[in-house]
């Protein structure tokens, strides 16, 4: 049996594989770089590796020691 990863899960270490969107909602969304953006949504970071994407939708309150 094969195991397949999905589009959000992380790809290569170090590869920049993910963007981090927000929509005019200001709503913030993991996204796979392959795929097209949906309308009514806007590049915030990356692309980047998704650790990193990861790491800016964590709140602030656990991203300060």
């Amino acid at each position: 049996m094969s195991t397949r990863n999905g589009p959000f899960d992380p790809g290569p270490e170090g590869s920049a594989t993910h963007l981090v969107l927000e929509s005019t909602a200001g709503r913030l969304s993991l996204w796979p770089v392959w795929r097209e953006v949906p309308a009514g949504w806007s590049v915030r970071f990356g692309p980047a590796p998704h650790a990193a994407c990861a790491a800016t939708l964590e709140p602030a309150t656990r991203r300060t020691p």
